[in-house]
């Protein structure tokens, strides 16, 4: 389980934390927590747009190389497999299954363990949006309201 944002601002700072978590928590329950997790920021002054990163390296994977997923809280997510080297990318796109930018945490565990277990495309039809998006895009308002400061 994620704990602490890697090399980031406090977690009170991060509106979208508790969906990156909820995401990472749906991994470990299958089994396939990733071997690495990044967290960026990028964008507008105290209105930046959060992106996470998951990395599987070809030891955690059924395939001949490790796999990514991506997700941009304005896109949803993508995915790429890559061989023996994190660089050499194989295959990329949108994960077209997860019809959601706030997929549910539990479909998105699923297509990554598909992807995963098999170094293959992600596949499915998953429609569902996590439960607590609607809190987390009114907290993300209010955090690029107040500039980014924290108010309590």
């Amino acid at each position: 389980m994620l704990l602490d944002p890697p090399g980031m601002l406090p977690v009170h700072l991060l509106p979208h934390w508790p969906y990156l978590q909820a995401v990472d928590a749906a991994l470990t329950v299958r089994g396939i927590p990733p071997g690495a997790v990044r967290i960026s920021r990028s964008g507008r002054e105290h209105g930046e747009l959060m992106t996470m990163r998951l990395y599987w390296d070809s030891s955690r994977t059924g395939g001949h190389g490790g796999a990514r997923l991506v997700w941009e809280e304005e896109t949803g997510w993508a995915y790429a497999l890559v061989g023996l080297a994190q660089d050499q990318v194989i295959l990329t796109g949108q994960v077209d299954a997860l019809h959601r930018v706030y997929a549910a945490s539990e479909e998105v565990a699923e297509v990554a363990e598909r992807m995963v277990r098999t170094w293959r495309r992600p596949a499915g039809d998953f429609h569902q949006e996590w439960e607590h998006a609607a809190r987390t895009r009114a907290a993300i308002d209010a955090f690029r309201q107040r500039g980014g400061a924290d108010e309590s």
